[in-house]
């Protein structure tokens, strides 16, 4: 296995986590379109998601992630709605105004698979943001995907797939796992901070049954024999800190807000996070700094930054 190390080798590294754009263009698609299970998506979009989700906001946050020059940037799925064409050409004009495929790394969502015909061939609009570092296997899906970022280890795993009407469970497959579990330990033989992107939260209980990982007990095995510094995730919408146990100590699981969210409640407000992670002679050390939008102020307002140690909700 080779590991492809791109970006300088510094002791300290910034990290943007941001979730959920839930982009949404039905207005030119055809009728035969929605006979499927978007029709199910959609009727929720009219009768309660557009309330909740502001473009006008979602482009505020990218103005305000890009004023922070983090290292890279990671986005945990849910771009679209409907996954129609023109939500995943807007979801591509999202990923470029962030930046470059180089500094931007995401996986997708459940809403992102929601239909089963053409699937994949719609995401080949963001393969470079998926894709790992250097040259593209042909015929090869392209996640999972692992990216080294000097002493940074960034695995991405897909838990998107179509399902039935009514499911927005996910899961990540049997090959995928062994792959990511191949990386975790390697990476842990070269002394590298490794984070995993997943867009359904890995850690049972966290969400309903038709919205859940059903392979959560495969992941949760594979870490607790590998370990990784750090997993981050999309899906509920919402602020939260868990922890799953690791080989030596519990594993932080960061869980993000939609990008675009309305709300005025400080856990699904919409907002990002940025993590920094220092390497220092007694090991590593990571910081979470939360940013939401203020409705009153019109922007992304910094809260303050924190360890990311002993077992808390943000």
């Amino acid at each position: 296995m080779s590991f492809v190390k791109t970006g300088p080798d510094r002791a300290d590294f910034t990290l943007i986590h941001l979730s959920d754009f839930h982009l949404c263009r039905p207005e030119k698609a055809s009728p035969l379109a929605f006979a499927n299970k978007r029709i199910l998506s959609y009727l929720s979009w009219r009768i309660r998601r557009r309330r909740l989700h502001d473009p006008e906001i979602l482009d505020a946050l990218i103005q305000a992630v890009r004023a922070q020059a983090a290292d890279l940037i990671a986005v945990t799925g849910d771009l679209t709605q409907l996954a129609l064409p023109a939500e995943c050409d807007a979801a591509h004009r999202c990923l470029e105004a962030l930046g470059s495929p180089q500094h931007v790394f995401m996986v997708p969502g459940n809403h992102d698979a929601l239909v089963s015909a053409g699937w994949e061939a719609r995401w080949s609009r963001w393969s470079d943001y998926m894709r790992a570092d250097g040259p593209a296997s042909p015929g090869r899906t392209v996640l999972p995907a692992l990216r080294v970022r000097g002493r940074i280890a960034l695995i991405g795993l897909s838990s998107a797939h179509p399902t039935r009407p009514f499911s927005a469970a996910g899961r990540v497959g049997a090959d995928p796992l062994a792959r990511c579990s191949d990386w975790l330990a390697e990476a842990a033989q070269r002394s590298l901070f490794r984070i995993v992107l997943i867009h359904h939260p890995p850690v049972p209980g966290m969400v309903s049954a038709h919205k859940r990982l059903s392979d959560a007990d495969a992941f949760a095995r594979m870490v607790q024999r590998h370990g990784a510094e750090l997993i981050l995730h999309g899906h509920t919408h919402q602020r939260s800190r868990v922890y799953l146990p690791g080989p030596r100590k519990p594993i932080p699981v960061i869980g993000a807000p939609s990008a675009s969210a309305a709300s005025r409640d400080p856990l699904h407000r919409a907002g990002f996070g940025m993590i920094r992670i220092s390497c220092t002679p007694a090991g590593w050390a990571a910081t979470f700094q939360d940013h939401w939008y203020s409705q009153e102020d019109q922007r992304f307002v910094p809260g303050e930054e924190e360890p990311i140690s002993m077992p808390h909700h943000i």
